[in-house]
């Protein structure tokens, strides 16, 4: 499996959503329901490309193409998202996982400019991870540093692995 980026040609629309993995069980008797979220979500992107012609038509033909189906995967990016944060996309700030053995919706890092309200904003994107092992995940609540830098991060989808002390790319 490779990883490749996605070309530089921006879709007329495009649709990011999360397919969570959870399971509902209703009793025949009582009419109880018991809801189990488990490990595995994913996400779903549908892109729209109105009048796509000439030298981005090919592109997109040959790189779908690459694709191979469902053998590779691609880099691509939330065409529709806008940052709200104030972290810097930029490597000004070095956000990193602050300790090993994480796991669930919470994610402590430091590294951050201090004390700073709306380091990170709810439905901001943060990577972890590089090439084929690299993870999306999007912020659930605002996050401010404290006077140290760090800063306690909700995010979901929940993490899959306890992910490694490196730097968190900020998207």
């Amino acid at each position: 499996m490779t990883v490749y980026m996605f070309p530089s040609i921006t879709p007329s629309s495009s649709t990011f959503e999360l397919v969570t993995n959870t399971r509902t069980f209703k009793s025949p008797l009582t009419n109880s329901v018991q809801t189990i979220a488990r490990k595995g979500s994913l996400w779903k992107v549908s892109m729209r490309f109105n009048n796509l012609s000439g030298n981005d038509r090919a592109i997109m033909q040959g790189f779908l193409a690459k694709l191979n189906g469902q053998q590779h995967r691609m880099y691509l990016q939330d065409h529709s998202a806008v940052k709200r944060g104030i972290a810097p996309s930029s490597p000004a700030d070095t956000l990193i996982v602050s300790s090993a053995g994480q796991t669930g919706s919470t994610l402590n890092a430091s590294g951050a400019t201090a004390s700073q309200t709306g380091y990170l904003k709810a439905g901001d994107y943060i990577q972890l991870g590089t090439g084929s092992g690299a993870r999306l995940y999007k912020v659930f609540d605002d996050a401010d540093s404290n006077g140290s830098g760090e800063v306690e991060l909700t995010i979901y989808p929940d993490l899959r692995s306890s992910p490694s002390d490196d730097a968190i790319t900020l998207i």
